[in-house]
């Protein structure tokens, strides 16, 4: 992960050490997975000068501990990314997931099932374990790289007050957020808890939901005289900082929902025992002794999630004194009785506490922890924090840079909280059955069932994966209307449910004869993609209705053209992708309708569903739903989900569509673009440097 210098203060600093206010667009607090996510998401606009900083409390990266399982869905997000790679050579997958229980006779320990860890045929991607302080090294990488070096976290930041000019909220030209924030020193910034012990065991109570806000603050010292305050103007804030969030409450945000009063610790370590299934993940119940998950990670490291016997009244905070990597070692080995655990080293440890509550004004939003919190076996917390800026950023990105409508931030709320609520319901039922005492015949009403536990841990699968995530009706979901918006024709891809992920399938490239994955073709840009599916294009009917399309989309009265600044190339913004299914080598490339859209850049953009003479036949239209006489568009929204099916014929569909959140292209920039600069010229030289030695030490992590 990379730390960049601040930028000084646009109009210099004053005598008393308080800078006068720089400006910027966007401002996240916390460089965790959701600030991490963000800052990636955004740099894709920063080519049309968008700026963005990044404030960070901590004065270094995480380098262990916290959460490291992503889920299906997140690892098709890296892959739209373009990172996938970085992160199946670091991580460890997950392939099955073994149930022990106590046996009814003897209460022994014994292994009564096993069931695969991802829904096979889900997904191209399985679960897999990385830390999340790889996984954030990976988002900034990315971040620096597409922001030309101007995207990185500035640490040893500290936020100390935040004020909302409500005059200006509807004026999003404007700059109506001010920031005060503290620079710390390292001493400042550096927590004594974040040190280790004096057998090199770090804490992670100090970040944990096990603290309450007050003793978080705590561990920042502040001397008594800043080494600066700085004063940022921003015209929009995402707070990414946590469970105790700071801007949440800046906001009188509330959290709903209860505490729960399981307690929960973590180890990861290094074991030496004779379980056999230490290298596969567990859900272990005992008879008397409580629970535990079992998560194989990399570097021959094991973590495992313990029900600790220790109760807390709602409302109330633990006494942390009592999680020690020797008491929650204790009660491992009790819960796994008789087989016996010890362990080389002790990497990290915390404990874990259950909650759940986006922004204000369509200005500041709240993302991951700052605004839903829950237990950790179901695996959602870091998944979830960072599809929240997925979903938010490439709105914001498109806002700020006057591509869009502010209408289309509520979608943001609208669409995440829904999920954050099912998510919530899910962990609650889910923690409930864990932490319960298995079921016996004087206690079958009290006992958890654990077959019923096995059932809820199989079909929440689907949840767990992230695909089950089915957005509503709005200006960026044409379902059915019912809402006001454009109703889809759900009938002509009738296995892409408008407001769900688009999947993948095989197609082949017209121009290379190349096999390769739709989704792969299609990475995030910020682009809205078309992608067009005319059927057979021999065929007259099927070459007459593209030819149809091509000159809509060419003409001045069409969404590529309407909503495309000149200043950006052709398919910046609406990019039409064909994928037909005629015989591949009886179709030329040039046969398509030229000059249009599809030309210059068809070479990329255009793909045959047929045959490939290495990886077989991907059967898109088969796979989609789609009918190869009729065909269809389906509108993909930037992060991959499914905002529209119609026909092509239907432009007056896709004008009605887009006029709903798009805004008519401006020339040469948004209108603050000029002002927001406040970056030295040097930046980027700095940011490289940095970018250079963070690769090699990750070279040096990965042996």
């Amino acid at each position: 992960m990379v730390s960049a210098p601040p930028p000084p203060p646009a109009n210099g600093s004053s005598q008393n050490g308080h800078s006068q206010p720089s400006l910027v667009d966007v401002a996240i607090i916390g460089a965790g997975p959701a600030g991490c996510m963000a800052a990636d998401v955004l740099s894709r606009f920063s080519a049309r000068g968008l700026t963005v900083r990044v404030f960070d409390k901590r004065s270094a990266k995480l380098d262990n501990g916290q959460a490291d399982g992503l889920n299906s869905r997140t690892l098709e997000i890296f892959e739209s990314l373009g990172f996938i790679e970085n992160i199946e050579k670091e991580g460890s997958r997950m392939s099955e997931i073994n149930f022990w229980n106590p046996c009814p006779e003897t209460g022994r320990l014994v292994r009564t099932a096993k069931i695969p860890d991802t829904i096979p045929g889900l997904s191209r991607f399985q679960q897999t374990i990385l830390h999340q302080g790889r996984v954030e090294a990976n988002l900034l990488e990315d971040a620096l790289k597409h922001s030309n070096g101007t995207i990185a976290p500035q640490r040893s930041m500290l936020p100390e007050s935040l004020s909302i000019d409500e005059s200006l909220v509807t004026d999003h030209d404007s700059h109506p957020i001010t920031l005060q924030v503290r620079h710390l020193s390292e001493d400042e910034s550096n927590p004594d808890a974040y040190k280790g012990d004096e057998k090199g065991v770090r804490s992670g109570l100090f970040r944990s939901s096990l603290l309450s806000a007050a003793e978080e603050e705590a561990l920042y010292k502040k001397g008594e005289k800043a080494q600066r305050v700085e004063t940022v103007k921003a015209r929009y804030l995402i707070g990414c900082d946590g469970a105790h969030s700071w801007t949440r409450r800046q906001l009188g945000v509330k959290m709903l929902g209860d505490q729960t009063n399981f307690v929960w610790g973590v180890l990861d370590l290094v074991p030496r025992t004779n379980f056999p299934d230490i290298r596969m993940r567990c859900a272990i119940h005992s008879a008397n002794a409580g629970s535990i998950m079992v998560i194989p990670q990399e570097r021959d490291l094991v973590r495992l999630y313990i029900q600790l016997p220790i109760q807390v009244k709602p409302g109330e905070y633990l006494d942390k004194s009592k999680v020690t990597p020797d008491s929650i070692l204790d009660t491992a080995r009790k819960i796994l009785h008789p087989y016996t655990l010890d362990y080389e080293h002790i990497d990290w440890f915390t404990g874990q506490r259950l909650t759940e509550s986006f922004g204000a004004h369509n200005r500041v939003f709240l993302a991951g922890d700052a605004c839903h919190t829950h237990s950790p076996k179901a695996g959602q917390g870091m998944n979830t924090s960072m599809q929240d800026t997925w979903n938010l950023c490439w709105k914001l990105g498109s806002v700020a840079t006057g591509l869009a409508k502010p209408e289309l931030l509520q979608t943001y709320s609208d669409e995440r909280q829904v999920v954050a609520k099912t998510l919530i319901d899910f962990d609650t039922k889910f923690s409930k059955l864990f932490s319960g005492k298995p079921a016996s015949a004087t206690d079958v009403d009290e006992g958890v069932d654990l077959k019923e536990f096995k059932d809820v841990f199989a079909t929440g699968n689907l949840f767990a994966a992230g695909m089950s995530i089915n957005y509503a009706d709005s200006i960026v979901v044409g379902k059915d209307g019912s809402r006001g918006a454009v109703a889809s024709k759900q009938h002509l891809a009738s296995k892409l449910p408008v407001g769900e992920r688009f999947y993948s399938a095989q197609v082949v490239n017209q121009a290379s004869a190349t096999a390769d994955q739709l989704t792969t073709r299609i990475p995030f840009t910020g682009a809205f993609r078309l992608l067009v599916f005319p059927g057979d294009i021999t065929k007259p009917e099927a070459k007459e209705r593209l030819q149809k399309l091509a000159d809509y989309l060419d003409s001045p009265a069409s969404v590529v053209s309407k909503y495309t600044p000149s200043d950006l190339p052709r398919w910046a913004v609406i990019d039409p992708v064909t994928i037909h299914c005629a015989e591949r080598t009886e179709v030329e490339l040039y046969d398509f309708p030229q000059p249009s859209i599809f030309h210059p850049h068809n070479y990329k953009r255009i793909y045959c569903d047929g045959p490939s003479y290495h990886r077989g036949d991907g059967k898109a239209y088969e796979t989609y739903g789609i009918s190869k006489e009729e065909g269809a568009i389906v509108v993909v929204r930037p992060d991959q989900y499914t905002g529209l099916v119609v026909g092509l014929n239907d432009t007056d569909l896709l004008d009605a569509y887009f006029a709903q959140f798009m805004q008519p292209a401006k020339d040469g920039g948004y209108p603050g673009a000029k002002v927001a600069k406040v970056l030295p010229p040097d930046w980027s030289k700095v940011a490289h440097q940095e970018i250079a030695k963070t690769l090699a030490v990750n070279e040096v992590n990965a042996i």
